[in-house]
């Protein structure tokens, strides 16, 4: 079995855990999210209606290629 948590926190990079995990660029989802809410104060229009930042895996220990099944 393999084990996938999110957010890559510190705790899944302790080396007793390391835990594969899905990665986010904080910064880079704040910017937008910060611009788009004081645009909705200030009852402007968001700058762009939709933005996609991809998130990016961190393998690390918890997780490995799938066994191939017993003939």
């Amino acid at each position: 079995m393999s084990v996938v948590g999110f957010d890559d926190s510190c705790l899944a990079r302790l080396a007793h855990i390391d835990l594969t995990t899905v990665g986010q660029d904080i910064p880079r989802l704040a910017e937008p999210a910060v611009g788009r809410a004081i645009a909705r104060m200030e009852a402007e229009a968001a700058p762009d209606p939709e933005t996609v930042i991809a998130p990016r895996l961190v393998v690390r220990a918890t997780t490995a290629p799938p066994r191939r099944a017993l003939s």
